[in-house]
C-alpha cells in the first residue's frame, strides 16, 4: 500500500463484541472488512455477540485463515488488552512494513506497565510509528451496534492515515476527531477503567449521584496526574478520550468495569464477578499496569493501591470513599 493510497481492505483482529461493533460502522462501499476468528468452527458459526437474536450482517466476513491478513491494507486490533503480545505472535509471519494499524483495543500491559502502541513496537519491530494509529472515546460496543450516535478521537502522528480511517469509518452517527497525542488517546482509554471501577463500588454502595459524581472528579484527578506525567496532553485526557469515555463508562448499566465494581461493593467475590459478568473486565488489569507505570514514573500511587486491595478483598470497598471524599 502506498503512502498516500486508499484503504480498501481491512482486518479486524478479535471476533468480539467491540470488533463486531467496528466492523458495523466501517463503510462497506469503501472498504471490504473480515473479523479474523480464532478457529474454523467460530468463523462458521458467526454468531452475533451483540444480539443473539439477530443474525450477523452478511457485509462482514468471518474467516480464521491468518494468511488473508497479507491481502489486508489496515489491521484493526480488537482484543483483549493483556493478550496483545501472544496475538501478535500468531499473526507476525503474516505482516510487513507496508501494514497500517489501529489500536482499539484500550489497556495498559498488567506486568510491564506499558502502552499497548509500546507492546505493539516491541514485538512488530519493522513497523513503523507512522503506520500506528489509536483509537478511543466513549464507545460502547451495544450502543454503537444499536445506532446510537456517539463520537471518538483517533491519535496519530500521521494526518494521512488518520484522514484514510475518518474517511471510511464516520458516518452521521459516528463523529470521529483526529488527533496527534498518541500517549494522551491511549492512556485516556485505558486509565478510564479504573475511575469506572471505583464508580460501580459506588453505585454498590447505594451512595447516591451526588456523592458519586464527587468521587469520579477526585478519582479523575488522579489518573490526570498519571497520563500527563507520562507525556499526555491536558487537552486529551479532558476530552473525549479521557472525561468523555469515563463518563460513559462510569454511569453506564451496561459497563463491564462499572458492574465489577457494583458487584464487589455488594459482596461479591472476584471468581463469582467473573462468572456473573462473563466477560473480559479490562479495568483489573489496568489497575496492575497502572501500578507498574506509576512505579516508572516514580509517582505516588496510593489511590492505585487501595482499589488493587478492594478488589482483592483485603479492604472494605467504604474503604475507597473514606480515602477521596470522606465518611459517608
Amino acid at each position: 500500500m502506498k503512502e498516500n493510497s486508499k484503504i480498501s481492505n481491512i482486518t479486524i483482529i478479535g471476533n468480539t463484541t467491540w470488533g463486531q461493533a467496528i466492523a458495523t460502522l466501517i463503510n462497506k462501499e469503501k472498504a471490504g472488512v473480515q473479523i479474523l476468528c480464532r478457529t474454523e468452527l467460530e468463523a462458521k458459526n458467526r454468531i452475533n455477540k451483540l444480539d443473539k437474536l439477530k443474525a450477523l450482517p452478511s457485509t462482514i466476513q468471518l474467516s480464521s485463515d491468518i494468511s488473508t491478513i497479507g491481502n489486508s491494507e489496515l489491521i484493526i486490533l480488537a482484543f483483549p488488552s493483556q493478550s496483545m503480545r501472544s496475538n501478535l505472535n500468531i499473526i507476525y509471519n503474516n505482516l510487513n512494513q507496508n501494514h497500517k494499524f489501529l489500536i482499539a483495543s484500550k489497556g495498559i500491559e498488567k506486568t510491564s506497565g506499558k502502552r499497548l502502541s509500546e507492546v505493539l513496537t516491541e514485538e512488530i519491530t519493522f513497523i513503523k510509528e507512522k503506520n500506528i494509529s489509536i483509537l478511543s472515546g466513549p464507545n460502547l460496543a451495544k450502543e454503537i451496534y444499536e445506532n446510537k450516535s456517539t463520537s471518538t478521537v483517533i491519535a496519530s502522528k500521521n494526518i494521512s492515515l488518520l484522514k484514510n480511517i475518518k474517511s471510511i469509518i464516520e458516518s452521521n452517527k459516528f463523529k470521529i476527531y483526529l488527533s496527534d497525542d498518541t500517549i494522551g488517546v491511549e492512556l485516556g482509554g485505558a486509565l478510564k477503567n479504573i475511575v469506572t471501577l471505583g464508580a460501580g463500588i459506588c453505585d454498590g454502595l447505594n451512595i447516591g449521584n451526588n456523592l458519586k459524581g464527587a468521587f469520579i472528579s477526585i478519582a479523575f484527578s488522579e489518573i490526570v496526574k498519571l497520563a500527563l506525567l507520562a507525556g499526555a496532553k491536558t487537552v486529551t485526557i479532558s476530552g473525549l478520550s479521557g472525561l468523555g469515555d469515563t463518563l460513559a463508562s462510569s454511569y453506564s448499566p451496561i459497563s463491564r468495569n462499572r458492574l465489577a465494581g457494583q458487584y464487589l461493593a455488594e459482596g461479591y467475590s472476584i471468581t463469582t464477578i467473573n462468572k456473573k459478568i462473563n466477560n473480559i473486565i479490562e479495568g483489573l488489569d489496568t489497575l496492575y499496569g497502572a501500578k507498574e507505570l506509576s512505579k516508572k514514573l516514580n509517582t505516588d500511587h496510593t489511590f492505585i493501591n487501595l482499589l488493587i486491595d478492594i478488589f482483592n478483598q483485603k479492604k472494605h470497598p467504604k474503604e475507597l470513599l473514606k480515602n477521596t471524599i470522606g465518611n459517608i
